[in-house]
């Protein structure tokens, strides 16, 4: 017995060691995509158990189903960002469609079915969005759009600067307020943003991490923010300030996560030119 706790012991000093390391290795990839989930009711509010949820991308056309379970409830996992068309079918119900479903990056959005007694050749359909509200989780943050991406002004085109939208963000080096040039700072010849969030201290260790479509999108030489790829390339991006996910283990400050575009069933491009011209621009009250 002496002999087996002698030879175990390192095997056991080994494998703690093992499990160490790996946990202070940065996870290769993030979570990009988004959670449909709720439950199916009758109106009597009795569970349907035997109802097949479908979301549909209406962009892309991709569908993903799942069964609701024995207390009526359902959860379809990583779905893209985009908008969605949720369909639920069970026998001796009517046909139930759900439009408009916005799913953001690293969100859960809750949609909860009431179905009506009736034909499977009848349908209700209800057209008016779910609210964007978290109620799965007490995770605090803001998700840019690509609305607000592509029609608020930018200086040099840097996304980076509307993370100043999210409250808690107290400076951003790509702000109009912080950076009111809207020159990005450079690090070592290498232009990076600089984010302080909730009160967070940058003295040559930030404390935000951020990502582009799942991969670690930090400068090597100070951990900020790379620069983003063209606004017109983005389909938005979110900032994570407070209670966030155990899997954004590399920063306690905050998580910035982006996502691009990506392909659709319908050609689609843009064309743009940006031109800043200073002629016009007001002198400061010190000219030299």
């Amino acid at each position: 017995m002496s002999s087996f706790v002698e030879i175990a012991k390192p095997a056991r000093i080994l494998l703690f060691t093992i499990f160490v390391v790996v946990g202070l290795l940065p996870s290769s990839a993030q979570q990009t995509t988004g959670t449909i989930s709720g439950s199916v009711k009758d109106q009597q509010a009795a569970l349907v158990s035997s109802a097949i949820v479908t979301a549909k991308n209406t962009s892309t056309g991709l569908g993903r189903s799942a069964r609701a379970n024995e207390y009526g409830e359902y959860r379809i996992e990583f779905l893209p960002v985009g908008t969605y068309t949720v369909e639920v079918s069970a026998p001796n119900f009517k046909k139930f469609v759900q439009v408009n479903v916005v799913l953001t990056v690293d969100q859960t959005q809750t949609v909860n079915i009431t179905l009506t007694p009736g034909g499977p050749s009848e349908t209700i359909t209800v057209t008016e969005a779910p609210p964007l509200v978290n109620t799965s989780s007490v995770e605090i943050g803001r998700t840019i759009s690509s609305a607000e991406i592509i029609e608020l002004p930018l200086v040099n085109r840097n996304a980076y600067q509307e993370l100043s939208l999210t409250p808690g963000v107290q400076f951003n080096s790509a702000g109009q307020f912080s950076n009111p040039s809207g020159t990005p700072n450079f690090q070592i010849g290498i232009p990076s943003t600089d984010v302080v969030i909730n009160g967070g201290v940058d003295e040559g260790v930030p404390m935000v991490s951020y990502y582009l479509d799942g991969g670690i999108n930090m400068s090597g030489a100070r951990n900020y923010g790379n620069q983003l790829p063209n606004p017109d390339a983005l389909e938005e991006f979110r900032a994570e300030t407070n209670n966030y996910s155990a899997q954004y283990g590399r920063m306690g400050g905050g998580v910035v996560t982006a996502v691009t575009k990506s392909g659709t069933n319908q050609f689609h491009g843009s064309l743009f030119e940006f031109n800043r011209n200073t002629d016009f621009n007001a002198f400061p009250w010190n000219p030299q």
